[in-house]
């Protein structure tokens, strides 16, 4: 962490740290992570009371920027206001994403006796679901595969710039879910994959060919790679049903999310 980092922090907390609605301040984001640069912004998550919480739920106001307490020029304070009843729901059922925001947090004030505990809860890997999640990404990789070749064929430039992001995006997800490793989204997708100890052979390389000089072989030898480590192969998995369940039909238990609206 910088030297201004670390006085822009401590500013901070001289001006939030107090405020016994706040029962919790953690130090998150890419300084957390250790992905931050000498002018990155400082991210902290507020674990609030609940009355706290739902008032500024009702205000909107659960996320906030603080500009006047950084020592560096352009630095601020990106501040997202959680509670524990929101922590306990992440713990039961929430997102990759929704869990590694806890992830390597450090905790700047604390005034609730069990939140390690809690936070090791929260930043858990859901082990059980790891046989069904390479079942589905695996779906996903051979029907974006399949799309691409579709766009190609098409001359669909959209397709094939979508197709790719999501080749990417679930061939990472499938090495991060075998290395039992939450799946930070998009910003830092590509530096935790490279972080994973377990990956299939040359995987970083076939990614980086992929990104620099995309074409058909390229995504044919990264979903090949990726297939051979996850142990299954086209013939395993039904991925036309599959896909039409997690991508096409995936409103009918819930909201659909907001690209299919």
């Amino acid at each position: 962490m910088e030297q201004h980092h670390r006085e822009s922090i401590e500013r901070f907390l001289e001006k939030y740290g107090h405020d016994q609605s706040f029962r919790a301040i953690l130090l998150g984001g890419s300084i957390a992570h250790g992905f931050a640069k000498p002018d990155s912004d400082i991210d902290v998550l507020i674990v609030a009371d609940e009355a706290e919480y739902e008032r500024r739920k009702k205000e909107h106001r659960l996320a906030f920027s603080v500009w006047d307490v950084c020592t560096y020029e352009g630095g601020y304070v990106d501040c997202k206001v959680v509670s524990r009843s929101f922590m306990e729901l992440v713990a039961e059922r929430g997102s990759d994403p929704a869990r590694y925001a806890f992830k390597d947090c450090r905790v700047l004030v604390n005034r609730t006796a069990d939140l390690e505990a809690l936070l090791a809860r929260v930043t858990a890997y859901p082990v059980r679901q790891k046989a069904e999640r390479r079942e589905r990404f695996v779906s996903q990789l051979l029907a974006w595969k399949w799309y691409y070749g579709e766009a190609l064929r098409k001359d669909n430039p959209y397709l094939v710039w979508l197709s790719l992001q999501k080749i990417v995006l679930f061939a990472c997800r499938i090495v991060l879910n075998e290395n039992e490793t939450l799946y930070p989204y998009h910003k830092w997708l590509l530096a935790e994959t490279k972080r994973a100890a377990n990956k299939p052979e040359r995987f970083d390389g076939l990614l980086d060919r992929l990104l620099v000089s995309p074409d058909l072989e390229a995504v044919r030898q990264l979903a090949d790679a990726v297939l051979r480590f996850s142990g299954l192969t086209e013939r395993d998995v039904d991925w036309p049903n599959r896909f039409l369940l997690d991508s096409e039909w995936n409103w009918i238990a819930h909201e659909p999310p907001v690209d299919d609206l």
